[in-house]
Protein backbone atom coordinates (compact mmCIF):
# COMPACT_ATOMS: atom_id res chain seq x y z
CA UNK A 1 0.00 0.00 0.00
CA UNK A 2 2.78 2.17 0.74
CA UNK A 3 4.40 1.50 -2.63
CA UNK A 4 1.30 2.48 -4.31
CA UNK A 5 0.36 5.59 -2.44
CA UNK A 6 4.38 6.99 -3.09
CA UNK A 7 4.33 5.64 -6.62
CA UNK A 8 1.12 7.86 -7.35
CA UNK A 9 2.59 10.65 -5.94
CA UNK A 10 5.68 10.97 -7.76
CA UNK A 11 3.27 10.34 -11.02
CA UNK A 12 0.84 12.99 -10.62
CA UNK A 13 3.74 15.68 -9.67
CA UNK A 14 5.94 14.84 -12.98
CA UNK A 15 2.98 14.72 -15.08
CA UNK A 16 2.06 18.49 -13.58
CA UNK A 17 5.19 19.72 -14.11
CA UNK A 18 4.21 20.67 -17.39
CA UNK A 19 2.73 23.89 -16.80
CA UNK A 20 3.05 26.81 -14.06
CA UNK A 21 0.29 28.34 -12.24
CA UNK A 22 -0.36 28.67 -8.62
CA UNK A 23 -0.35 30.55 -5.35
CA UNK A 24 -2.50 30.45 -2.25
CA UNK A 25 -4.90 32.72 -2.06
CA UNK A 26 -6.08 35.11 1.12
CA UNK A 27 -9.88 34.48 1.62
CA UNK A 28 -10.35 31.72 -0.93
CA UNK A 29 -12.45 28.77 -0.43
CA UNK A 30 -11.30 25.02 -0.95
CA UNK A 31 -12.43 22.06 -1.27
CA UNK A 32 -10.26 18.44 -2.08
CA UNK A 33 -11.53 14.95 -2.74
CA UNK A 34 -8.50 12.47 -0.88
CA UNK A 35 -7.75 8.81 -1.51
CA UNK A 36 -4.85 7.09 0.05
CA UNK A 37 -4.28 4.27 2.76
CA UNK A 38 -5.00 4.03 6.65
CA UNK A 39 -2.30 1.80 8.64
CA UNK A 40 -3.19 0.68 11.69
CA UNK A 41 -1.02 1.10 14.74
CA UNK A 42 0.53 -2.60 15.39
CA UNK A 43 -0.78 -3.47 18.56
CA UNK A 44 -4.69 -3.22 16.98
CA UNK A 45 -3.59 -6.03 14.89
CA UNK A 46 -5.75 -4.40 11.85
CA UNK A 47 -4.81 -4.72 8.16
CA UNK A 48 -4.38 -1.52 6.61
CA UNK A 49 -7.30 -0.32 4.56
CA UNK A 50 -8.08 1.71 2.12
CA UNK A 51 -9.80 5.58 2.94
CA UNK A 52 -12.07 7.78 1.01
CA UNK A 53 -11.49 12.05 2.67
CA UNK A 54 -12.57 14.76 1.84
CA UNK A 55 -11.36 18.73 3.02
CA UNK A 56 -13.35 21.93 2.86
CA UNK A 57 -10.77 24.92 4.06
CA UNK A 58 -10.67 28.65 3.82
CA UNK A 59 -7.33 31.23 4.14
CA UNK A 60 -7.24 33.71 6.04
CA UNK A 61 -4.44 34.99 4.93
CA UNK A 62 -2.09 32.99 2.07
CA UNK A 63 0.22 31.41 4.94
CA UNK A 64 -2.89 29.90 7.20
CA UNK A 65 -5.84 28.46 6.51
CA UNK A 66 -8.46 26.04 8.27
CA UNK A 67 -10.02 22.67 6.97
CA UNK A 68 -13.27 20.80 7.88
CA UNK A 69 -11.93 16.87 7.77
CA UNK A 70 -13.88 14.05 6.88
CA UNK A 71 -12.15 10.17 6.68
CA UNK A 72 -13.65 7.02 5.41
CA UNK A 73 -11.43 3.97 6.31
CA UNK A 74 -13.25 0.99 4.35
CA UNK A 75 -13.85 -2.02 6.10
CA UNK A 76 -10.81 -4.49 7.45
CA UNK A 77 -10.44 -7.36 9.79
CA UNK A 78 -7.95 -8.40 12.46
CA UNK A 79 -5.46 -10.68 12.03
CA UNK A 80 -6.00 -12.23 15.03
CA UNK A 81 -9.15 -10.76 16.97
CA UNK A 82 -12.33 -12.48 16.36
CA UNK A 83 -13.24 -8.75 14.92
CA UNK A 84 -14.41 -8.37 11.27
CA UNK A 85 -15.40 -6.35 8.49
CA UNK A 86 -14.14 -2.71 10.75
CA UNK A 87 -14.70 -0.03 9.34
CA UNK A 88 -13.45 4.10 10.91
CA UNK A 89 -15.18 7.34 10.08
CA UNK A 90 -13.02 10.34 11.53
CA UNK A 91 -14.55 13.93 11.12
CA UNK A 92 -13.28 17.35 13.07
CA UNK A 93 -10.73 20.12 12.05
CA UNK A 94 -7.47 20.90 11.45
CA UNK A 95 -5.11 24.03 10.78
CA UNK A 96 -3.09 24.29 8.38
CA UNK A 97 0.51 26.85 7.41
CA UNK A 98 1.64 26.94 4.26
CA UNK A 99 5.26 28.10 3.54
CA UNK A 100 6.30 30.24 0.51
CA UNK A 101 2.72 30.55 -0.50
CA UNK A 102 2.99 32.21 -3.99
CA UNK A 103 4.93 29.31 -5.13
CA UNK A 104 3.68 26.32 -7.71
CA UNK A 105 4.66 24.09 -4.87
CA UNK A 106 3.61 24.81 -1.77
CA UNK A 107 4.59 22.60 1.62
CA UNK A 108 2.98 23.18 4.82
CA UNK A 109 2.29 22.03 8.02
CA UNK A 110 -1.35 20.46 9.67
CA UNK A 111 -2.48 19.96 13.40
CA UNK A 112 -5.72 18.96 14.57
CA UNK A 113 -8.12 17.63 16.32
CA UNK A 114 -11.11 15.06 15.66
CA UNK A 115 -13.31 12.22 16.67
CA UNK A 116 -13.43 8.81 15.90
CA UNK A 117 -16.05 5.86 15.69
CA UNK A 118 -15.52 2.73 14.86
CA UNK A 119 -18.57 0.42 12.97
CA UNK A 120 -18.39 -3.60 12.65
CA UNK A 121 -19.19 -6.14 14.89
CA UNK A 122 -17.56 -6.36 18.45
CA UNK A 123 -16.00 -2.87 18.99
CA UNK A 124 -16.90 0.06 20.79
CA UNK A 125 -18.30 2.36 19.08
CA UNK A 126 -18.49 5.24 21.12
CA UNK A 127 -16.87 8.46 19.74
CA UNK A 128 -12.99 8.91 20.95
CA UNK A 129 -11.10 11.99 20.62
CA UNK A 130 -7.88 12.28 18.42
CA UNK A 131 -5.01 14.31 17.81
CA UNK A 132 -3.00 14.20 14.40
CA UNK A 133 -0.11 16.36 13.12
CA UNK A 134 1.65 15.97 9.92
CA UNK A 135 2.65 17.66 6.34
CA UNK A 136 1.88 18.01 3.38
CA UNK A 137 2.20 19.60 -0.20
CA UNK A 138 0.33 21.29 -3.23
CA UNK A 139 1.13 21.49 -6.22
CA UNK A 140 -0.56 23.86 -8.88
CA UNK A 141 -1.56 22.98 -12.45
CA UNK A 142 -3.96 26.10 -12.86
CA UNK A 143 -4.39 28.87 -10.92
CA UNK A 144 -7.66 27.28 -9.05
CA UNK A 145 -6.39 23.72 -9.11
CA UNK A 146 -3.95 21.79 -7.29
CA UNK A 147 -2.31 18.34 -7.11
CA UNK A 148 -1.95 17.47 -3.13
CA UNK A 149 -0.52 14.97 -0.79
CA UNK A 150 -0.55 14.36 2.86
CA UNK A 151 0.61 12.39 5.50
CA UNK A 152 -0.72 12.11 9.14
CA UNK A 153 0.46 10.77 12.19
CA UNK A 154 -3.19 10.65 14.23
CA UNK A 155 -3.41 9.20 18.14
CA UNK A 156 -5.99 8.12 19.88
CA UNK A 157 -6.88 6.50 22.80
CA UNK A 158 -9.41 3.59 23.18
CA UNK A 159 -10.08 1.21 25.73
CA UNK A 160 -7.43 2.74 27.88
CA UNK A 161 -4.85 1.94 25.49
CA UNK A 162 -3.06 4.81 23.08
CA UNK A 163 -2.85 3.88 19.64
CA UNK A 164 -0.83 5.73 16.64
CA UNK A 165 -1.76 5.43 13.36
CA UNK A 166 -0.29 6.78 10.14
CA UNK A 167 -2.72 8.22 6.99
CA UNK A 168 -1.58 8.90 3.44
CA UNK A 169 -3.51 10.69 1.16
CA UNK A 170 -3.53 12.02 -2.38
CA UNK A 171 -6.04 14.29 -4.12
CA UNK A 172 -7.21 17.45 -6.33
CA UNK A 173 -7.13 21.04 -4.63
CA UNK A 174 -9.83 23.26 -6.02
CA UNK A 175 -9.70 26.87 -5.14
CA UNK A 176 -12.20 29.00 -5.18
CA UNK A 177 -12.49 33.47 -5.16
CA UNK A 178 -9.98 34.81 -3.36
CA UNK A 179 -7.82 38.17 -3.52
CA UNK A 180 -5.62 37.20 -6.69
CA UNK A 181 -2.34 39.48 -6.38
CA UNK A 182 -2.32 42.11 -8.41
CA UNK A 183 0.53 43.38 -10.21
CA UNK A 184 0.25 47.12 -11.61
CA UNK A 185 2.56 48.12 -14.97
CA UNK A 186 4.86 50.66 -14.23
CA UNK A 187 3.89 53.06 -17.10
CA UNK A 188 5.35 56.29 -17.13
CA UNK A 189 3.92 59.64 -16.99
CA UNK A 190 3.71 62.01 -20.54
CA UNK A 191 5.13 65.12 -20.16
CA UNK A 192 3.09 68.12 -21.62
CA UNK A 193 4.98 69.80 -23.92
CA UNK A 194 4.23 73.40 -23.73
CA UNK A 195 3.40 74.96 -27.18
CA UNK A 196 6.60 76.75 -28.98
CA UNK A 197 5.79 80.21 -29.16
CA UNK A 198 8.13 81.61 -31.96
CA UNK A 199 10.25 84.58 -31.08
CA UNK A 200 9.44 88.18 -31.82
CA UNK A 201 10.94 88.60 -35.11
CA UNK A 202 12.09 92.65 -35.74
CA UNK A 203 13.07 94.10 -38.86
CA UNK A 204 16.27 96.56 -39.09
CA UNK A 205 15.22 99.75 -39.26
CA UNK A 206 16.13 101.26 -42.70
CA UNK A 207 19.14 103.35 -42.74
CA UNK A 208 18.72 106.98 -41.37
CA UNK A 209 18.47 109.73 -44.77
CA UNK A 210 21.54 112.09 -44.28
CA UNK A 211 21.01 115.48 -45.16
CA UNK A 212 22.46 116.68 -48.59
CA UNK A 213 23.98 120.18 -47.94
CA UNK A 214 23.61 122.66 -51.15
CA UNK A 215 26.91 123.37 -53.36
CA UNK A 216 28.34 126.56 -51.92
CA UNK A 217 27.70 129.12 -54.67
CA UNK A 218 29.62 132.48 -55.08
CA UNK A 219 27.22 134.29 -54.46
CA UNK A 220 25.59 133.78 -50.52
CA UNK A 221 22.57 131.44 -50.59
CA UNK A 222 20.88 130.32 -47.90
CA UNK A 223 21.79 126.95 -46.45
CA UNK A 224 19.57 124.22 -46.40
CA UNK A 225 19.22 122.73 -43.19
CA UNK A 226 19.74 118.90 -42.91
CA UNK A 227 16.67 116.59 -43.34
CA UNK A 228 16.16 114.75 -39.62
CA UNK A 229 15.94 111.09 -40.09
CA UNK A 230 12.91 109.48 -40.74
CA UNK A 231 12.88 106.02 -38.72
CA UNK A 232 10.25 104.02 -39.53
CA UNK A 233 8.75 101.78 -36.45
CA UNK A 234 9.59 97.76 -36.73
CA UNK A 235 6.34 95.36 -36.59
CA UNK A 236 6.33 92.95 -34.37
CA UNK A 237 5.41 89.42 -34.91
CA UNK A 238 4.50 87.78 -31.58
CA UNK A 239 3.18 84.21 -32.81
CA UNK A 240 3.67 81.88 -35.21
CA UNK A 241 -0.50 82.99 -36.76
CA UNK A 242 0.92 86.23 -37.62
CA UNK A 243 4.12 84.84 -38.59
CA UNK A 244 2.87 83.08 -40.69
CA UNK A 245 1.94 86.09 -43.18
CA UNK A 246 5.78 86.58 -44.00
CA UNK A 247 7.49 83.34 -43.81
CA UNK A 248 4.50 80.44 -44.15
CA UNK A 249 7.30 77.59 -45.17
CA UNK A 250 8.68 77.57 -41.83
CA UNK A 251 5.59 78.69 -39.63
CA UNK A 252 3.79 75.53 -41.24
CA UNK A 253 6.38 73.01 -40.38
CA UNK A 254 6.13 74.90 -36.85
CA UNK A 255 2.49 74.10 -36.54
CA UNK A 256 2.03 70.82 -38.53
CA UNK A 257 5.08 69.45 -35.37
CA UNK A 258 3.45 70.83 -32.27
CA UNK A 259 0.88 68.13 -32.62
CA UNK A 260 3.12 65.26 -32.47
CA UNK A 261 5.33 66.64 -29.82
CA UNK A 262 2.26 66.71 -27.51
CA UNK A 263 0.75 63.72 -28.13
CA UNK A 264 3.71 61.49 -28.95
CA UNK A 265 3.26 59.28 -25.79
CA UNK A 266 2.49 55.91 -27.74
CA UNK A 267 4.63 56.95 -30.35
CA UNK A 268 7.37 54.16 -32.03
CA UNK A 269 7.49 52.37 -28.85
CA UNK A 270 5.59 49.36 -27.26
CA UNK A 271 3.22 50.28 -24.47
CA UNK A 272 1.72 48.01 -21.64
CA UNK A 273 -2.23 48.53 -21.36
CA UNK A 274 -2.97 48.48 -17.65
CA UNK A 275 -6.59 45.85 -18.17
CA UNK A 276 -7.99 43.26 -15.81
CA UNK A 277 -10.12 40.49 -17.69
CA UNK A 278 -10.52 38.25 -15.24
CA UNK A 279 -9.10 34.53 -14.87
CA UNK A 280 -10.38 32.83 -18.43
CA UNK A 281 -11.75 36.30 -19.60
CA UNK A 282 -11.63 37.95 -23.04
CA UNK A 283 -14.30 41.04 -22.29
CA UNK A 284 -12.81 44.33 -21.59
CA UNK A 285 -14.65 45.46 -18.15
CA UNK A 286 -16.42 48.98 -17.52
CA UNK A 287 -13.79 50.38 -14.85
CA UNK A 288 -10.69 49.50 -17.19
CA UNK A 289 -12.30 50.77 -20.66
CA UNK A 290 -11.51 54.09 -19.18
CA UNK A 291 -7.96 53.58 -18.94
CA UNK A 292 -8.05 52.84 -23.02
CA UNK A 293 -9.66 56.02 -23.75
CA UNK A 294 -6.08 58.28 -23.79
CA UNK A 295 -5.30 55.43 -26.64
CA UNK A 296 -8.07 56.33 -28.64
CA UNK A 297 -7.91 59.93 -28.05
CA UNK A 298 -4.19 60.02 -29.08
CA UNK A 299 -5.39 57.27 -32.31
CA UNK A 300 -8.27 59.95 -33.50
CA UNK A 301 -6.13 62.95 -32.96
CA UNK A 302 -3.34 61.62 -35.34
CA UNK A 303 -5.09 60.24 -38.51
CA UNK A 304 -2.17 58.70 -39.85
CA UNK A 305 -0.70 56.47 -37.02
CA UNK A 306 -1.17 52.79 -37.21
CA UNK A 307 -0.76 50.27 -35.10
CA UNK A 308 -1.25 46.40 -33.67
CA UNK A 309 -2.82 44.94 -30.25
CA UNK A 310 -1.01 42.43 -28.94
CA UNK A 311 -2.46 39.71 -26.64
CA UNK A 312 0.13 37.80 -24.12
CA UNK A 313 -0.27 35.20 -21.82
CA UNK A 314 1.49 33.15 -18.80
CA UNK A 315 2.40 29.34 -19.08
CA UNK A 316 -0.54 27.22 -19.80
CA UNK A 317 -2.50 24.63 -22.56
CA UNK A 318 -0.36 26.33 -25.80
CA UNK A 319 -4.02 26.13 -28.16
CA UNK A 320 -5.65 27.63 -25.25
CA UNK A 321 -3.68 30.29 -23.96
CA UNK A 322 -3.29 31.09 -28.28
CA UNK A 323 -7.11 31.64 -28.67
CA UNK A 324 -7.28 33.20 -24.86
CA UNK A 325 -4.73 36.37 -25.82
CA UNK A 326 -6.55 36.42 -29.18
CA UNK A 327 -9.65 37.21 -27.89
CA UNK A 328 -8.15 39.40 -25.29
CA UNK A 329 -6.19 41.38 -28.73
CA UNK A 330 -9.58 41.62 -30.24
CA UNK A 331 -11.53 42.71 -27.62
CA UNK A 332 -9.04 46.29 -27.00
CA UNK A 333 -8.99 46.30 -30.95
CA UNK A 334 -12.50 46.43 -31.23
CA UNK A 335 -13.52 48.69 -28.30
CA UNK A 336 -11.15 51.34 -29.83
CA UNK A 337 -12.70 51.18 -33.16
CA UNK A 338 -16.00 51.15 -32.03
CA UNK A 339 -16.03 54.04 -29.15
CA UNK A 340 -13.49 56.59 -31.09
CA UNK A 341 -14.89 56.11 -34.86
CA UNK A 342 -11.09 54.96 -36.06
CA UNK A 343 -10.51 53.13 -39.29
CA UNK A 344 -10.11 49.34 -38.61
CA UNK A 345 -7.31 49.00 -41.54
CA UNK A 346 -5.29 51.00 -39.00
CA UNK A 347 -5.58 48.92 -35.74
CA UNK A 348 -4.90 45.11 -35.69
CA UNK A 349 -5.01 42.62 -33.34
CA UNK A 350 -2.67 39.49 -32.85
CA UNK A 351 -2.56 36.94 -30.16
CA UNK A 352 1.28 35.28 -29.08
CA UNK A 353 -0.06 33.74 -26.25
CA UNK A 354 3.01 32.20 -24.14
CA UNK A 355 5.61 32.67 -27.17
CA UNK A 356 7.05 36.27 -25.34
CA UNK A 357 6.92 35.81 -21.77
CA UNK A 358 8.69 38.76 -19.69
CA UNK A 359 8.88 37.04 -16.52
CA UNK A 360 9.52 33.99 -14.85
CA UNK A 361 6.46 31.10 -14.97
CA UNK A 362 7.70 29.91 -11.92
CA UNK A 363 6.04 32.22 -9.70
CA UNK A 364 2.74 34.82 -9.18
CA UNK A 365 4.13 37.21 -9.91
CA UNK A 366 5.62 36.33 -13.15
CA UNK A 367 2.95 34.76 -14.50
CA UNK A 368 0.78 38.07 -13.51
CA UNK A 369 2.99 40.35 -15.40
CA UNK A 370 3.27 37.86 -19.08
CA UNK A 371 -0.94 38.07 -18.63
CA UNK A 372 -0.80 41.16 -20.70
CA UNK A 373 -2.09 43.36 -23.31
CA UNK A 374 0.62 45.67 -25.25
CA UNK A 375 -0.49 48.33 -27.81
CA UNK A 376 2.60 48.82 -30.80
CA UNK A 377 1.82 52.25 -32.26
CA UNK A 378 3.83 53.93 -35.71
CA UNK A 379 3.66 57.56 -36.02
CA UNK A 380 4.35 58.24 -39.93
Amino acid sequence: MRKIILFTLVAALTISAATAFGAVREGAYSISPLVGGFIYGSNQQFDAAPVLGVRGGYSFTKALGVEAVYDYVTPTDSRYWSLKNIALHRFGGQALYHFVPDNQLVPYLAAGYSGIKFAGTGVNNKLHGAFDYGAGAKYSVTDNIAVRADIRHIMYGYNATTYNNVEFLLGVHFQLGGVAPVVTAVVPVAVPVEPVIAAAVVSPPPAPVKSVAAPVQKAPVPTVEAVPPVVVAPPVIASIAVKAAIEPAKAESAVTALPVKASGYYCNKTTVLIIEFGGGRSAVKGEYARRLDRLGRFMKENPTARGTIEGHTAAGGEARMAKLSKARADSVRDYLVTTFGIDGSRLSAVGYGQARPIASNKTAVGRRKNFRVEAVIVCE
